[in-house]
């Protein structure tokens, strides 16, 4: 189940928290964030609490947005940047139709005093499995 958590700007990004059904507790996030209407492009993120990885929360999540992204906001590309270890991240966005488009890109994101190298996956309207 996902709920609003920052204010709505869909002309731009939006967050939501991600909260177990039973218990309402958030245990994670996700969003879509540099949208550029006239590319019809977006990027999207997300992140869940480790101990609730692999049981779907998630992939649940994610193809709720691209069925919002593709079908209501007419976008034509997703693209998510995966740091390399991340395998979760990188196993899910595979299961959903993302393609390694290419990487990786050295030192694009900066968090906790040092750079970190990503990966580019990309979807096309289209190509998404199971959304």
């Amino acid at each position: 189940m996902m709920r609003w958590h920052l204010p709505y700007r869909p002309s731009a990004y939006v967050l939501w928290a991600v909260e177990e059904k039973d218990s309402r507790r958030v245990i994670g996030m996700i969003n879509y964030h540099r949208r550029d209407r006239r590319e019809k492009r977006v990027d999207v993120g997300w992140l869940l609490r480790p101990e609730y990885q692999g049981h779907g929360y998630m992939a649940e999540a994610a193809r709720t947005l691209l069925r919002h992204l593709i079908d209501t906001l007419k976008v034509h590309k997703v693209e998510a940047l995966i740091r390399p270890e991340n395998k979760p991240s990188i196993a899910l966005a595979e299961r959903l139709g993302f393609r390694l488009e290419g990487g990786p890109i050295r030192d694009r994101w900066f968090v906790s005093d040092r750079w970190h190298s990503v990966m580019l996956y990309g979807l096309i309207a289209g190509e998404d499995r199971q959304v």
